[in-house]
């Protein structure tokens, strides 16, 4: 099952698409339990049978071992392990071959349930919530429909619990800035927000920094209200760094509104995201950001926005 979608034809409509599938448990109680999830189809290749695995020694539980999908090896992980600690031994399970962050991964799930196509406003974020509001939670989002509610999950966290150096890029010496610049980030993802952070702090930038692009908004654009100039508008921000995926807001939604006040617009957009690649470019021009990034790219994050401050 190929993943081929019309997903977001405009950039700033602030709507996506979400593949809703289903996970299969047994609570406290021991009663089983159905319980769905969702994933952007954006990082969602195709969606395929079980396909043969080969074991390897030395792997987390979670991970069941490679299997070699046009002649790429991809490491597949067990979900239900990974979330409930219970291994999913049903027949007829599915995997969803997701790539983002520009690798693969095959999540084994026990249905696909349907495709969403809905606004990101739609999506709450589970800030009320203390088990999922903390950087151990693997949910960014709730979505309530009538009879159930679709978990939105982090699967850059779990990737990154998996397999940590696939968090970060490489980068031995972060490259430094001057003058303390002040960057506004939103960022959903409790784990890439506090990575984010911690480099950017290392790099010399004070940070404000928001997980959804709706909070970063409303405080940009009261900014935009009481700084009388752009020299009033630089001693509170200098850069805007922002995902793409988030709940309430979406980043091309939220570049878009920026580049649209006469004031912010003067403000350089960097959009980090881990769907950021060659065949959405365009979406990000067209909504003016300033430079598109991969995550987890931290070094060439910095030194784009040094030549962005220039």
């Amino acid at each position: 099952m190929g993943m081929e979608t019309n997903i977001l034809l405009e950039s700033g409509t602030n709507e996506l698409e979400i593949v809703e599938f289903r996970l299969n448990s047994v609570n406290s109680q021991g009663l089983a339990t159905v319980q769905s999830f969702g994933i952007n189809v954006a990082k969602v290749r195709e969606i395929v049978r079980m396909p043969q695995i080969t074991k390897l020694p030395n792997l987390p539980p979670s991970v069941l071992g490679l299997f070699t999908l046009r002649n790429k090896l991809i490491p597949a992980l067990d979900l239900n392990n990974y979330l409930f600690r219970q291994p999913n031994n049903a027949e007829n399970r599915k995997m969803i071959i997701a790539e983002f962050n520009k690798m693969a991964c095959g999540f084994i799930v026990n249905d696909v349930h349907r495709i969403h196509r809905i606004s990101w406003a739609q999506i709450e974020a589970p800030d009320t919530l203390n088990e999922l509001n903390s950087s151990d939670s693997t949910v960014v989002g709730i979505i309530k429909f009538e009879d159930r509610n679709v978990l939105m999950i982090d699967i850059e966290k779990i990737i990154a619990d998996i397999d940590p150096n696939s968090a970060i890029d490489g980068v031995i010496e972060i490259p430094t800035v001057t003058g303390k610049p002040i960057a506004v980030t939103a960022e959903d993802s409790a784990t890439i927000r506090k990575m984010i952070t911690d480099k950017l702090n290392l790099a010399g930038f004070e940070i404000v920094s928001f997980n959804d692009g709706e909070a970063a908004w409303n405080y940009l654009n009261e900014l935009s209200k009481t700084c009388k100039n752009i020299n009033e508008l630089h001693n509170k921000v200098n850069v805007i760094i922002t995902d793409i995926e988030m709940p309430k807001m979406d980043g091309y939604t939220l570049t878009k509104n920026i580049k649209g006040d006469s004031l912010l617009s003067q403000i350089p957009v960097v959009i980090f995201s881990s769907i950021v690649s060659q065949d959405v470019l365009h979406k990000g021009k067209s909504v003016g950001a300033d430079a598109q990034l991969t995550k987890p790219q931290i070094g060439i994050l910095i030194e784009t926005i040094r030549e962005l401050l220039k």
